[in-house]
């Protein structure tokens, strides 16, 4: 039977391997309803620390699955390649919950680490929903995925779907883009970008990260809207720099309070052939506000994340979280 991906009837592992089912019980699998016509299983591949895969859609699970954790250590999962036409890893994270960053943004009492890989950056905090690609050899030895947890006592969670995509699928992310997407409209937030409060004492928003964010333009789409996200539940949905504490509630999160072009020289986000509801032309964008929207007809769709290593000045800031729709109009 060959090898294919198949719904499983699990509400949160939702992807499987198309197996007969002696080789799902051997490989350590879960069955999940049924494939190929009834002759097979729907094989859930579910691992965690110390563990080996070589299985596409592999689910990368803290210990206590279905509940949280409070060990600490290092957790990892080693992924082998199905096979040697394999060039991107797609990490989505289902659920993420580790420790937040310190006060100065810096992820150094939880951590994911991918290794090897020069463009996965170090993450923490609450990161559900989120997601990454990376390159990887096609003929190269096995990834490995860490979940690193301090001495601290605190209740840590983790789903991590590791998919597997091929050199010539249509799913592969271009080069340069951590993350991509692929529909008309939707949202793309921040790593740890969370509506409840963060400490006094800090920040939630990540330090040192660099990298790309694509969107896919679909057919017959000729630009690109940006705004920030209004069901965020906070005013602090664009707050990347600058002391969120230290200013009118009122005017936090309004185009008022935004900075834009070479002023923004810390942290920022970048639109390539941004052009503001205004008129105002500009890539740059930071502060502790964005413009009513942000328009780019500039192909490909991106929009680039640079977070410096100090963000100790940046008290109570949040990150982004920001709506995209792409435009017939142009």
């Amino acid at each position: 039977m060959q090898r294919s991906t198949c719904n499983t009837t699990d509400s949160t592992l939702t992807v499987g391997t198309c197996l007969p089912s002696t080789d799902c019980n051997r490989s350590g699998g879960r069955s999940s309803g049924t494939c190929a016509r009834g002759f097979g299983v729907c094989c859930i591949a579910r691992h965690s620390c110390g563990e080996t895969t070589s299985y596409n859609n592999t689910y990368f699970v803290n210990p206590s699955f279905n509940s949280t954790d409070s060990g600490t250590g290092a957790c990892t999962l080693t992924v082998n390649r199905v096979n040697t036409s394999i060039c991107q890893l797609r990490l989505n994270f289902i659920d993420f919950q580790l420790a937040q960053p310190d006060v100065d943004g810096n992820c150094n009492v939880d951590f994911l680490a991918v290794s090897p890989s020069s463009t996965v950056p170090r993450i923490c905090g609450s990161n559900s929903g989120q997601h990454m690609y990376l390159d990887v050899d096609p003929l190269g030895g096995p990834v490995r995925v860490t979940v690193d947890r301090s001495g601290i006592a605190m209740n840590r969670s983790w789903i991590i779907q590791v998919t597997q995509i091929t050199c010539d699928s249509r799913d592969t992310a271009p080069s340069g883009c951590l993350q991509y997407y692929t529909t008309t409209s939707g949202i793309v937030s921040s790593f740890n970008f969370n509506s409840s409060p963060t400490p006094s004492s800090g920040t939630g928003q990540i330090a040192g990260l660099d990298y790309g964010v694509c969107v896919k333009m679909a057919d017959g789409y000729c630009g690109i809207i940006w705004e920030t996200n209004s069901a965020s539940g906070t005013n602090h949905t664009f707050s990347l720099t600058n002391n969120a504490d230290a200013i009118d509630k009122d005017v936090l999160g309004s185009p008022a309070a935004a900075t834009t072009g070479m002023d923004c020289n810390t942290d920022y986000v970048m639109i390539p052939g941004g052009t503001d509801d205004t008129g105002v032309s500009n890539d740059r964008y930071c502060g502790l506000g964005f413009p009513n929207s942000v328009t780019s007809t500039m192909k490909p769709f991106t929009l680039y994340v640079h977070q410096d290593s100090d963000e100790a000045n940046d008290a109570g800031n949040r990150g982004f979280s920001l709506r995209y729709r792409q435009i017939t109009n142009c």
